[in-house]
């Protein structure tokens, strides 16, 4: 039994064989708090009538699909703290169901909010059944990926196909699935003069379905069905950007933002079945622009949750791609993106393995804290100061306990000084015992008469926040 099993038993029987719509806006349209609500609203630290309010005008979304059952019910917001997403997946050469689930332990391990699983090869199935069984945080999917494995050819995708994998995703329990149907037949023109064309994976086959076929985009043409599905099982739309930038040179152009124009038609036509929507962003953006791409998604977009993948700002660095984009993602975070989707030092070089997720999660849970912490959150910074706290007071075994990457932070210090001894010194290998200037500052406040009394205290109390669920 998941927490929420009895949760979505009383609501089903609430609804006395009347339309089935499971959907958190749904129910949030209607005034009610739902218990995930509650729970969301418990781990934002704030007031349960601001989660549905936000839910309700589609400004923030719960993604929480009523057959997951091990979900902890989480918020995607502007008027939440910014979240991070990691991708995994197996390829078709590369990659088997337990590295997959190793890989979504690190994810989870180490602060990711969702995980998507971009399986493209093998038993797709049983891979994702076996994620979701094992994974506490929502989980997304590109449900194209595996509609093309039931296809000898791309050109050969249709709309039964689409709608069998995307309702047979959804009742075993993604709780949001990447879309791609704001890329239409007429647009494509407008990529000719782009340095990397479509890098979209979803957007670059039906843009090939549409040239064989000579026909519109069947995923924007038959959108209501998809909606009808989604809110039978509460699955939340991430309506996909398949003609992102792929490079610092196609950021901002007139195809990315026709694209984005028509995503936010399809928010309203969703939000019509109380069906959530977030939008996903752009991968290659300058830092100058940046807030622009915000300023857009907002216009276009309805305010509806921004996710985007980076950006990275600049192209030069195959190989830290991870630091690359978490300078974009801080700085986007910053202007109002919701959700970050990290990005691992093998992006455009290969398959990540489990290593590479904790490197990407790790680079991106600081993106997304510097974002907070910049949008004055209440108590964003609380964590940063307890940290400070302790560094001074040399509490070393507290400063690696506040640190996002605890072992990495002891492993350093204890690279030079392993001792036990060396914990309650107050000075790191970097300057020694005598050229330590937290140590001289230290020394000559009790020269002046102070002690340390008054900054153990507010640690203390510090601590005591940082604590709090």
């Amino acid at each position: 039994m998941g927490i929420r099993d009895a949760w979505i038993e009383k609501r089903a029987a609430s609804m006395n064989g009347g339309p089935r719509n499971f959907s958190q806006m749904h129910f949030a349209r209607q005034g009610v708090i739902t218990e995930e609500m509650e729970y969301v609203a418990k781990r934002e630290k704030i007031e349960p009538e601001l989660v549905r309010s936000e839910v309700a005008r589609g400004r923030a979304i719960i993604p929480a699909n009523i057959h997951h059952k091990s979900l902890e019910p989480m918020g995607i917001g502007v008027a939440f703290f910014c979240k991070i997403n990691a991708n995994i997946g197996n390829s078709a050469t590369t990659s088997n169901v337990d590295e997959e689930l190793e890989k979504l332990h690190r994810a989870v391990h180490y602060g990711s909010d969702t995980v998507m699983d971009l399986s493209t090869g093998g038993d797709i199935p049983m891979i994702r059944k076996a994620i979701i069984d094992a994974s506490p945080v929502p989980i997304g999917t590109v449900p194209i990926y595996e509609a093309l494995s039931r296809v000898r050819r791309a050109e050969d995708l249709n709309l039964n196909v689409m709608l069998e994998v995307i309702e047979e995703q959804a009742e075993q329990g993604v709780d949001y699935m990447t879309i791609h149907a704001g890329v239409l037949r007429e647009f494509l023109p407008l990529v000719r003069n782009r340095i990397t064309g479509i890098v979209s994976r979803g957007g670059a086959l039906l843009a090939q379905w549409m040239s064989f076929n000579k026909a519109q985009n069947f995923l924007y043409e038959n959108f209501d069905a998809i909606c009808k599905i989604f809110q039978k099982h509460d699955v939340s739309f991430s309506l996909g950007d398949g003609l992102r930038p792929g490079c610092l040179a196609d950021a901002s152009d007139e195809a990315q933002f026709a694209e984005l124009r028509v995503l936010g038609e399809l928010t309203k036509k969703a939000w019509e079945y109380d069906v959530q929507v977030m939008i996903e962003g752009p991968g290659h953006i300058p830092l100058d622009q940046i807030e622009l791409q915000v300023k857009k998604e907002n216009e276009l977009c309805y305010e509806a949750p921004f996710y985007t993948l980076g950006p990275l700002v600049t192209d030069i660095a195959p190989g830290y791609d991870h630091i690359t984009s978490a300078i974009g993602a801080a700085m986007i975070g910053w202007h109002g993106a919701s959700m970050l989707c990290y990005v691992t030092p093998k992006e455009h070089l290969g398959l990540p393995n489990a290593d590479d997720v904790r490197q990407g999660v790790i680079a991106y849970k600081i993106a997304a804290h510097a974002a907070d912490v910049a949008r004055h959150r209440p108590g964003a910074r609380d964590r940063d100061d307890a940290l400070s706290y302790a560094r001074f007071l040399f509490d070393w075994n507290k400063q690696f306990e506040l640190s996002l990457d605890p072992e990495t932070a002891r492993a350093m210090h204890d690279e030079t000084l392993p001792d036990d001894f060396y914990k309650e010194a107050k000075f790191c290998s970097m300057c020694g015992p005598k050229f330590c200037s937290m140590n001289a500052t230290q020394i000559a406040e009790i020269y002046q008469g102070f002690d340390q009394k008054d900054r153990e205290q507010k640690f203390t109390q510090l601590l005591a926040k940082v604590a709090k669920p």
